[in-house]
């Protein structure tokens, strides 16, 4: 039987393990904490966990005030000239519910001991306990700057600011708005599966809005590493990686 160490226990890192367990490797994460990561915001799945299928499911209406252009340029700025969100999803789409599908995953890889977790925190840079466990493939789905050795290598992001409210006119159940016009200083407001979430490029004017910065990678020059595969969106440091998409990329890595 083969080995594949997984870095972090995130939405991401369960997905890689599931994968990883399912293909019949002896499956090792490695975390700095041994409880489930808390997940913000609302945040859902494009598409179902594989075994998973059977999670909630909604229809997710959405839709964009204004062009996708002035969203980018609202949003980003200068910091990002690719696609955004209204450009990949805008219309009815399905979703699936990703803390369900999360929480699911936890109980049946590390409660039931399908997966081992070892409590261990990376120091930037240095991996070196890894070796010991003679792994046939390291995946990483932690933050990349923890891999990261050298100074000089880039790592671009842009940070916004969100809340877990909405105005309950604005954003209705299941909806997600877009705004790239001037008309209001959010420029993303939400309501999926319970969870309300309003976003702003900047901190907002308004002191009672409680809003928290959160950053969101866009993209890096950090080479280091790499015989360790990068998945999830800041394993491999990449605006556009979505949850859903690390299982069937772990399953063709070990094919």
């Amino acid at each position: 039987m083969g080995r594949v160490v997984i870095l972090g226990c995130g939405p991401s890192g369960l997905a890689a393990a599931h994968a990883a367990a399912s293909s019949g490797y002896e499956t090792i994460i490695i975390s700095s904490t041994d409880k489930p990561s808390k997940l913000y915001g609302c945040q859902y799945l494009h598409a179902p966990v594989p075994g998973y299928e059977d999670a909630s499911r909604v229809r997710v209406s959405y839709r964009l005030l204004g062009t996708a252009e002035q969203y980018r340029r609202k949003v980003y700025g200068a910091a990002w000239p690719g696609k955004v969100s209204p450009e990949d999803f805008a219309g009815d789409h399905d979703a699936w519910d990703i803390r369900e599908t999360y929480e699911r995953m936890w109980i049946d890889l590390i409660d039931e001991l399908v997966v081992g977790l070892v409590v261990r925190r990376v120091v930037r840079g240095a991996i070196p306990f890894i070796g010991s466990l003679c792994p046939d493939l390291v995946i990483s789905t932690i933050p990349a700057q923890a891999l990261c050795s050298k100074p000089a290598h880039e790592f671009h992001s842009h940070t916004i600011w969100a809340n877990g409210s909405t105005a309950a006119e604005e954003a209705a159940e299941n909806e997600i708005i877009c705004d790239g016009t001037v008309g209001h200083a959010w420029y993303r407001m939400s309501n999926v599966f319970g969870y309300r979430t309003t976003e702003w490029s900047r901190l907002p004017n308004v002191k009672a809005t409680n809003a928290a910065p959160v950053i969101k990678p866009l993209w890096t020059s950090c080479t280091c590493h790499p015989e360790i595969m990068r998945a999830g969106r800041y394993g491999a440091w990449e605006k556009r990686r979505l949850v859903h998409e690390v299982f069937p990329s772990v399953m063709e890595a070990l094919r």
